[in-house]
């Protein structure tokens, strides 16, 4: 009677170990974004908020970002460049905001002012 106990203790032990690992293999593992433009204010097991900054001139390199909130904290011109090196030139206004599907990119600064963006991405 004992060894049943012990091995359906042992049973449930690796099966709840196994549930927890595959959990944490399945999450998608966020890339570390470019340091000098981006400082993370929070993060849990659902979102990561980011405070973004890049100067008049100044481009990102290549990175992802899964599905995210965009908010513009002031006016700013912006190039965005695709996987394939295309490049799109948008103005936002301070307040525009809009959920972005995810994506590889990379940001320049086109305008004259600085950029200022809070991104919520969803985990």
């Amino acid at each position: 009677m004992k060894s049943k106990i012990y091995i359906l203790i042992v049973g449930i032990i690796i099966g709840a170990g196994s549930i927890i690992l595959f959990n944490k293999l399945d999450k998608k593992v966020l890339e570390t974004l470019p340091t000098q433009f981006y400082s993370v204010l929070f993060e849990n097991d659902n979102i990561r908020i980011i405070d973004h900054n890049l100067n008049p001139g100044e481009i990102e390199a290549m990175h992802n970002h899964p599905q995210m909130y965009v908010y513009f904290i002031e006016s700013a011109d912006v190039t965005r460049i695709d996987a394939e090196g295309n490049r799109t030139l948008r103005n936002f206004k301070k307040g525009e905001n809009f959920l972005a599907n995810a994506q590889d990119h990379s940001i320049e600064n086109s305008g004259e002012k600085p950029l200022h963006t809070i991104l919520v991405e969803i985990k």
